[in-house]
């Protein structure tokens, strides 16, 4: 291998040091959902929150920018579920108008810096020579 190998580190980007945070904050949320919801709704909730942070990761370390692309977009498609099931959490009662708010606020945030990153990526397709005959 190369000495000059570029490693890119998915924990160096915002948005992924943003979902990360939100992961955490949903883990220590479920865990006051009702029982009865564990493999329903809390696990739907988890699993979703994880998928965000999880897709950056993944096409961050991917060695081609359309599948950079393919999994921030995957990460944008799992942040609307979350959105969905926090609303689900809302009306059953499982969280106080104010969190919900302030936890969907932060998702909405999250939604938008994907869609920076996304637009960056897209612009760096559009401008790599390489990717030309693709």
């Amino acid at each position: 291998m190369s000495e000059n190998l570029l490693i890119k580190d998915f924990k160096t980007l915002k948005v992924w040091q943003k979902a990360n945070a939100f992961e955490q904050e949903i883990g220590i949320l479920a865990k006051g959902f009702p029982a009865y919801e564990q493999y329903r709704l809390t696990d739907q909730l988890v699993r979703a929150s994880r998928s965000i942070g999880a897709n950056i990761a993944e096409g961050n370390t991917q060695l081609f920018i359309k599948r950079e692309l393919f999994h921030a977009n995957a990460a944008l498609g799992s942040a609307g579920e979350v959105r969905n099931h926090l609303l689900s959490a809302y009306q059953n009662g499982y969280l106080h108008k104010e969190k919900y708010d302030s936890l969907d606020a932060k998702v909405v945030e999250i939604i938008k810096m994907l869609h920076g990153y996304i637009k960056r990526l897209k612009l760096e397709i559009k401008n790599d020579s390489d990717f030309s005959d693709f």
